[in-house]
């Protein structure tokens, strides 16, 4: 079964996402994934394509090829794709790649949080600039105040997780998120699940609706 994750940052689809990938051995990829898999290198092609694509450069026919590309050569199967479709024209863009390899999105799962909950979520966000380690002021903080609990470096925010920058990124995403999910609703695989409860509690609804 492949799915499509939807949510706004904070909604925790991707937290979702890696339950299943263990107990079910889905395997999660999104277009971003794809971009730094094929960027992680030093040939001179690799730091073009790097270049061009912290330029913005690199357009949806570009991304969508190389997406077509994975899904035959991988033999992706049971894909949970987060972060692949981010405004309605990628939702045919997404279908054409699929269906090139023989597949399709099986269920949509839009985890719906309130704009208040994940500007609380998202503003409280920091994270060790060495290990790469995430923490929460409230959900996740760390032992020592500002440090991080694994190799004792000086914890940062990113630069747009304050308040203003999260909710013009949320009007954003609502204005595509809205016709996204009408689309994969009129299919009838659209799910919907409230992304405020706990983790497990949220996990426990996601298995339900995807029958497992």
């Amino acid at each position: 079964m492949n799915l499509v994750f939807l949510g706004a940052s904070g909604s925790g689809k991707d937290t979702q996402a890696e339950l299943l990938v263990k107990q079910f051995g889905y395997t999660r990829l999104s277009t971003g994934d794809l971009l730094r898999m094929l960027t992680h290198g030093e040939s001179e092609m690799q730091k073009i394509i790097k270049l061009a694509m912290n330029d913005g450069f690199l357009n949806d026919s570009f991304v969508y090829g190389l997406l077509e590309i994975y899904f035959k050569y991988s033999k992706l199967n049971n894909a949970i794709l987060s972060g692949v479709v981010r405004s309605v024209n990628q939702v045919e863009l997404l279908d054409i790649a699929l269906k090139k390899n023989g597949m399709t999105v099986d269920k949509a799962v839009y985890f719906e949080l309130s704009d208040a909950e994940a500007i609380k979520r998202l503003s409280g966000r920091r994270y060790c600039p060495n290990c790469k380690e995430n923490y929460h002021k409230e959900f996740k903080p760390e032992k020592i105040e500002g440090k991080c609990d694994f190799c004792n470096s000086l914890l940062a925010t990113r630069e747009d997780d304050n308040p203003e920058s999260i909710k013009k990124r949320l009007t954003d995403f609502h204005k595509e998120n809205d016709l996204i999910i009408e689309k994969y609703k009129n299919r009838g695989i659209l799910e919907v699940i409230d992304a405020s409860p706990s983790i497990e509690e949220i996990y426990k609804i996601l298995l339900l609706k995807l029958g497992l």
